[in-house]
């Protein structure tokens, strides 16, 4: 707990600028599960050109 509080202010700032940034990343990832979550994952027709290129 000392070398945070030795820390200068920019190495605090930076500090938590990157936590606020991968908190939101955590979050994002969590909208996006709960987002896409209630649709059926279904697989549709290929595109024409996917399916002329796999003959």
């Amino acid at each position: 707990m000392s070398a945070l509080l030795d820390a200068t202010d920019k190495s605090r700032r930076t500090l938590r600028v990157a936590v606020i940034a991968a908190a939101l990343g955590v979050a994002g990832m969590f909208t996006a599960a709960f987002t896409f979550a209630g649709e059926p994952a279904e697989a549709g027709e290929p595109a024409p050109q996917v399916a002329a290129a796999q003959r």
